[in-house]
């Protein structure tokens, strides 16, 4: 006896609810907010309708498609976006892995220097070989007589004076002049350039890596690296500079 009455009360619901339903759906053929509103608070109603899946047809492309497929669909494309997503997430890591070995080669070479010379010289074999710079200048300001030095009284150096300033690598092209006076009768073979102040307690010279792809160094890009380069080789320098 319960249990016909439990079926009883059972069938009049869904009896309702379908009552309820249908009043809905009257209602929501001048308002298709209506069904949108009830569809996302009764997630589970296609759970309780199922047959409706089965004839529910969703316009896609040139055909239809059934509600099930385009959702199928739907969940394939975020699986691929989240498939790029990760693959760029995974080349970055290795990308930057690559840079910590290099950073990491760069250190050892520079502790292993036993001179001034020999800091610079590694500055020019590493740029180049292993960060791949076109173009390579290093300035070091002083009264040392060395093709290296500049006197710290040289009037081209005042065109420098916000990069020290400011203590912040910079990127992009330069200003003719400047670009002139870092790489002489190279100059119009540079189509981009990092320039990197050097300095301690005073400012100690100009690191400026030369690029003939223009696109190299750009003023967007990040210089965390770059940054790192230029306090290694301070540090190297320091060990040697009055």
């Amino acid at each position: 006896m319960t249990s016909q009455v439990g079926k009883n009360k059972k069938a009049k619901d869904t009896e309702a609810e379908s009552s309820a339903t249908d009043t809905i759906m009257a209602d929501a053929m001048m308002d298709e907010s209506i069904i949108v509103e009830y569809l996302s608070t009764h997630p589970d109603f296609f759970q309780r309708h199922a047959n409706l899946l089965e004839t529910l047809q969703v316009p896609h492309g040139t055909g239809t498609v059934s509600l099930i497929e385009r959702q199928v669909a739907i969940l394939r494309e975020k699986s691929r976006d989240l498939e790029e997503q990760l693959n760029g997430l995974i080349r970055t890591a290795r990308g930057n892995e690559q840079i910590v070995t290099r950073l990491q080669h760069f250190t050892l070479e520079l502790l292993r220097a036993d001179s001034i010379d020999d800091v610079i010289t590694t500055c020019h074999e590493i740029l180049r070989d292993d960060f791949n710079a076109d173009f390579i200048t290093l300035k070091l300001i002083g009264d040392e007589k060395s093709m290296h030095f500049i006197p710290a009284d040289k009037p081209e150096l005042a065109q420098f004076e916000k990069l020290f300033t400011n203590k912040k690598p910079v990127c992009g092209r330069l200003k003719e002049e400047q670009q002139s006076f870092l790489f002489g009768k190279n100059t119009n073979s540079v189509n981009s350039v990092a320039l990197i102040p050097l300095s301690g307690a005073e400012k100690m010279g100009i690191l400026a890596l030369g690029s003939k792809n223009e696109s190299r160094f750009h003023p967007g890009m990040g210089t965390v690296f770059i940054s790192h380069l230029g306090e290694l080789i301070s540090t190297s320098l320091s060990r040697y500079l009055k």
